[in-house]
Order: structure tokens, then C-alpha cells, then sequence
């Protein structure tokens, strides 16, 4: 009997096993994978949000060249309130959606992205605001 059980009981671990791994590399609100970076960049002006997984929890860095004084960047943090569209607020502060539009989105050097970010506020900057395109690079 446990003859027979055997390749079952090891085919559930194995099933088990796989989608833990896939749920865990997409830890951080299952939009980026662990250890990577999503970047969403703007233009008119060039700014830029640069979102990543380390692990459990997402950092973002507000990405300035914009200011005259070279390209900054500013560590921050980021929380969301909702998913796919993904909505959230960073430390800067940066707000905005960033919807999956897989093939959806063409950016400024005719790149097709999977994300398309719409923000709703930037530091320094006034509305209105035009959605851009985001990759993990």
C-alpha cells in the first residue's frame, strides 16, 4: 500500500512545492519578483519610480532628472491599496495606478512594455499627468 502511495504523496509535494516557489518569486504584491525592479520612467520632464522586491516587502526610489542639478535619486517607501490595477503612494510622494496591459504599451523609444503606470501626482511636478510605460529590466 504505501508502495502505491509513494509517487503520489511525491507528486503532491512536488505540485506544492512548485507554486510555493512561483507565489514566493512575486512576493512583492505579486507584480514584482523577489530580487528584481520595476522602473517606470516619465518624460517632459524625466523623472522616474523604480520599484523593488526584497523579499516581503517593496522599496521605491523617486528618480530626479529633472532639477537642473543632475540625476538624483531619493530612497523611499511605498504602500498599496489594491492590485492589478495596482494603486499605490510612495514616501516622495508618488501616486498613481500601474495597470498589466501586456503588449499594450509603447514607450518614448518605441519599446513595447507588459505595464502601463498612470500617475496622479509627482513631487515638484503639476497635472495633468499621461500614463508611461514600466519594465523589469
Amino acid at each position: 500500500m504505501l508502495a502505491v502511495l509513494r509517487p503520489v504523496l511525491l507528486t503532491a509535494t512536488l505540485i506544492a512545492a512548485s507554486s510555493t516557489a512561483n507565489a514566493a518569486d512575486y512576493a512583492c504584491e505579486g507584480l514584482v519578483p523577489v530580487g528584481q525592479t520595476m522602473i517606470c520612467s516619465g518624460f517632459e520632464p524625466n523623472w522616474a519610480i523604480k520599484l523593488t522586491c526584497g523579499g516581503a516587502s517593496m522599496t521605491a526610489d523617486f528618480i530626479d532628472a529633472f532639477s537642473g542639478a543632475g540625476i538624483q535619486t531619493t530612497p523611499g517607501t511605498v504602500t498599496f491599496s489594491s492590485a492589478d490595477p495596482w494603486t499605490f503612494e510612495t514616501s516622495h510622494p508618488v501616486r498613481g495606478t500601474i495597470a498589466a496591459t501586456p503588449g499594450g504599451c509603447t514607450d518614448e523609444s518605441d519599446a513595447v512594455r507588459d505595464f502601463t503606470f498612470t500617475p496622479t501626482a509627482a513631487p515638484g511636478l503639476s497635472g495633468p499627468f499621461f500614463p508611461f510605460c514600466c519594465r523589469v529590466p
